[in-house]
């Protein structure tokens, strides 16, 4: 079991590196244990090139639909009143479908919880915990939640359909013009802090959880976000560590974690403002924010916008902007004046 842990790890962080990354990467860790990369390599082989709609990428999902070779899905299938079209997106705890509400003849997202899951208490219980999340916010910068069913053992949540690209397509043409990026910063930072007044913490923020439709931004998967309230029970452990599901901790996307959740530390709402510091660092330069200064290093950005970022980046969290309120404040007046 130890093994299979070790070999989700290290396939979870190659897949959030660019694909030029990787090899550096897998030589490092894998050291001399020839059959461990091959392992690694294969799912890697198999993964979706880009991450996709609502989806977290994980080895069992992997290993599973290799397993299958692509079959099984639940096209044409209907679940409630909905049918589902296609499959869009799929990842370690969810395959998403874009169907179609029969009953008010709309298009709909609907991310259902493999078969093989069915069975997992835990994972049962985070996937409902995602729906009670994303219910308590109601935002429009937070994608709206219509239903939830289990149908023969099939659990899905059902999803406004958005038409738009996830900001991470959208970087990969560059950095973002600044007055645009001013924009998405803003409407991000609101909607994170809704979820923070309604003491969400997402834990995984990052470009491809941001949608970019027509209307403006909209938040993506609270797959793995901690419900700090009292009525809204959550896979929290003791320490305060989300552990996520069967005991295995949880640890978001390499690259947009802050040092305390990379570490299993306790993590906090600070731990976000940390990930939005990277996806604010990514839109405005069009590189990723580590490994490297956490400057700016271009002269397009102004100074406030500077160490606004560099203080959401800072190591240690008592550094940083200790709400995502102060974030969005300052965002503001940054707007008005430019």
């Amino acid at each position: 079991m130890s093994r299979l842990r070790n070999i989700e790890t290290i396939y979870n962080d190659a897949l959030a590196l660019q694909p030029g990354e990787r090899a550096a990467f897998l030589d490092r860790v894998c050291n001399d244990d020839s059959d461990l990369r091959r392992e690694v390599e294969s799912l890697l082989a198999y993964a979706p090139q880009a991450e996709t709609y609502l989806a977290t990428p994980a080895l069992q999902q992997a290993a599973e639909s290799l397993a299958q070779d692509g079959k099984g899905t639940l096209v044409a299938r209907t679940l409630g009143r909905y049918q589902l079209l296609s499959l869009v997106g799929q990842g370690g705890m969810a395959e998403v479908y874009c169907g179609v509400d029969s009953r008010l003849n709309r298009l709909v997202a609907v991310k259902v919880l493999p078969a093989y899951m069915a069975s997992d208490r835990e994972r049962v219980q985070r996937f409902e915990q995602e729906a009670r999340a994303v219910a308590a916010l109601n935002h429009p910068g937070v994608c709206t939640l219509h239903d939830v069913g289990n149908e023969d053992g099939v659990h899905y949540l059902v999803f406004e359909y958005l038409a738009g690209e996830p900001l991470s397509e959208r970087l990969i043409k560059g950095a973002v013009p600044f007055p645009e990026a001013l924009e998405y910063a803003i409407q991000i930072a609101d909607a994170v802090a809704c979820a923070h007044e309604q003491e969400i913490i997402h834990l995984d923020l990052k470009p491809s959880n941001i949608m970019l439709t027509r209307t403006g931004v909209k938040l993506l998967d609270f797959g793995i976000a901690e419900l700090r309230h009292p009525d809204m029970p959550d896979t929290t452990d003791a320490t305060g560590t989300n552990t996520g599901v069967s005991g295995v901790r949880t640890p978001g996307t390499l690259g947009y974690m802050a040092p305390e959740q990379l570490e299993g530390r306790e993590t906090d709402y600070r731990t976000d403002i940390f990930a939005f510091g990277a996806v604010l660092y990514e839109m405005f330069t069009g590189r990723r924010a580590f490994p490297t200064k956490t400057s700016m290093e271009t002269p397009t950005v102004p100074p406030a916008v500077d160490s606004l970022v560099a203080r959401c980046l800072a190591q240690n969290p008592s550094e940083r902007w200790q709400n995502v309120s102060e974030v969005l404040a300052r965002l503001r007046d940054i707007r008005a004046t430019q």
